[in-house]
């Protein structure tokens, strides 16, 4: 898989300073301008970007992000917009608003923008009266800004040359990469989250922990999933900066996550008192995640073919584990796969999921469209999973030859009715039948809760 980084495409060449002081001369004409013309306050908001190079991914994606935050405290505050205007090019970013409100009023809301966070720090958010007077961080009560070096305030620094323009250039795309990471670690990991929580929701799920019951299980309960999903959710987060820090063959990768997964499990384990809730669903999880995180972090597409493709060479090391005889008791996993051949959790990633694509996430999103809740497409996704999947603690629990006596049960009747209803009592009666024979087909919901993942992040056409 090749690598193609952020800081490897080509971007736009250095702004002259002749360049960048005739831009800010057509900008202050141009508040003068909207200023005379709707007789409004002006918001005038440019980035603190030190140096030539104005104009960057980076940059132009943190311009967005200050207009998203500046419209958003507007809506908010009730503050209707005249007029906007945009002027971006070579020598940077700037957005203009005319907007019906107080100079003052605004000028906090703005200001509240800036010390929202490090990314805030690069907003030069300006505010000018009717007069084209600007209020200052002063006339609110505020103190003046800090430089991002050192602390001290800004102005003074700036006009001393204090700190070298590669040292403060460095800082700030710093901040703006950190920044834009985090935010993308949070939406995978939230997506992560919300699987596990919409998975163990769907009811009725046969021999599993549902909201009607515990299954087959008499060590667990809905609230024990609640418990161990709280516990795990900074560690998707953990497992897409792995990936997005991770420069090398994804092959490698695993080995890098290695020790955060053996944290992610001791969390499980001490929200559930020992109880194994989600194990296989880490690993899976896990794998994908890091995915995702390695594919953003090395500026390689993103979508879901990529992402199965990266999790596949991820997880091959871990396939091809099992091949080998275990260094300690054999876990249900290994022993599944000496004994019938299942390749489990790790089968499944390392080849990409392939139940997940082929049948889970497409019946997903066609039931969906049809205006099936999640919970009925779940339950009917989990019985196509069910009557599919090798699932090796299905196996580990009632034996091989129970298991495929099932599987045949399931297919029979999944092949005489799509009927929603029909198939929420299909999954009823099965449930029954399951715990009487102690068949808990976690590793099909684990799948299910990965194609819950993969539907929230790629909605797929609509």
């Amino acid at each position: 898989m090749a690598v193609r980084r952020e800081e490897e495409m080509p971007e736009e060449s250095p702004a002259t300073l002749k360049e960048i002081l005739y831009a800010r001369e057509l900008r202050a004409n141009c508040q003068r301008r909207l200023l005379a013309e709707f007789g409004r306050p002006l918001i005038s908001f440019t980035l603190n970007i030190t140096g030539g190079r104005k104009a960057f991914p980076l940059a132009e994606r943190t311009f967005r992000e200050g207009k998203r935050l500046i419209a958003r405290e507007l809506e908010r505050a009730g503050i209707p917009v005249a007029v906007y205007r945009e002027d971006c090019g070579r020598t940077g970013y700037a957005g203009f608003y005319a907007v019906d409100a107080g100079a003052e009023r605004v000028k906090r809301l703005t200001a509240a923008i800036e010390e929202s966070g490090p990314l805030g720090r690069l907003f030069d958010i300006d505010v000018l009266r009717r007069d084209g007077t600007k209020v200052s961080r002063e006339d609110i009560g505020l103190p003046e800004r800090t430089c991002l070096i050192c602390g001290k305030p800004a102005l003074l620094c700036s006009r001393s040359a204090a700190h070298p323009v590669e040292e403060v250039v460095r800082k700030t795309q710093e901040i703006m990469r950190s920044c834009f990471q985090e935010q993308y670690a949070g939406r995978v990991a939230q997506s992560a989250v919300r699987a596990m929580l919409y998975e163990v929701a769907v009811t009725p799920k046969p021999g599993l922990v549902d909201r009607e019951g515990n299954g087959a299980h008499r060590d667990m309960d809905i609230f024990t999933f609640f418990d161990s999903i709280s516990a795990l959710a900074p560690c998707f987060r953990r497992f897409v900066q792995e990936g997005l820090d991770f420069r090398g063959e994804p092959r490698k990768l695993l080995a890098s996550c290695r020790y955060s997964g053996l944290l992610a499990e001791d969390a499980m384990f001490r929200a559930t008192g020992g109880v194994n809730t989600h194990k296989g669903l880490i690993f899976s999880l896990g794998v994908l995640c890091a995915a995702m995180g390695y594919l953003h972090g090395n500026g390689l597409p993103e979508d879901m073919d990529a992402v199965l493709e990266a999790c596949s060479e991820i997880a091959a090391p871990a396939r091809g584990e099992l091949e080998k005889a275990p260094k300690g008791p054999p876990t249900h996993g290994e022993k599944a796969y000496s004994e019938c051949g299942f390749s489990g959790a790790r089968g499944e990633a390392a080849k990409g999921f392939p139940h997940v694509k082929s049948i889970a996430l497409p019946l997903l999103r066609s039931l969906r469209k049809a205006g099936l809740s999640p919970n009925d497409a779940g339950v009917a996704v989990l019985l196509h999973l069910i009557s599919r999947v090798d699932d090796t603690n299905a196996v580990s629990r009632s034996g091989l030859a129970t298991y495929r006596a099932v599987q045949s049960e399931v297919q029979k009747c999944l092949s005489e009715t799509s009927e929603p209803k029909e198939l929420l009592n299909l999954a009823r009666g099965l449930n029954e039948k399951f715990i009487s024979l102690n068949i808990s087909p976690g590793g099909c919901a684990d799948l299910l809760a990965v194609t819950f993942f993969l539907s929230f992040l790629f909605p797929g056409p609509q």
